[in-house]
């Protein structure tokens, strides 16, 4: 399966139908609590993550969300 994930044409093996996002996002090696994910150009929220299916040409857009900063 290819997909474009942040820009890049990326080559998915082992995959089926049911290869659903929630799937990807883990396969990838981020960690679901601190990504925001968007599909096809819409933004999708994590607790329809599993009941989205992937498929061969989607176009997904991976933000892992940082902490930090400072207090003045």
């Amino acid at each position: 399966m290819k997909l474009k994930i942040n820009g890049e044409i990326k080559t998915i093996d082992h995959f089926d139908e049911q290869f659903s996002l929630e799937d990807l996002i883990k396969h990838l090696g981020y960690q679901p609590q601190l990504v925001v994910v968007e599909l096809n150009g819409t933004i999708v929220n994590p607790q329809g993550w599993l009941n989205k299916k992937i498929k061969n040409g989607d176009c997904l857009e991976v933000v892992t969300i940082v902490g930090g900063g400072s207090y003045s």
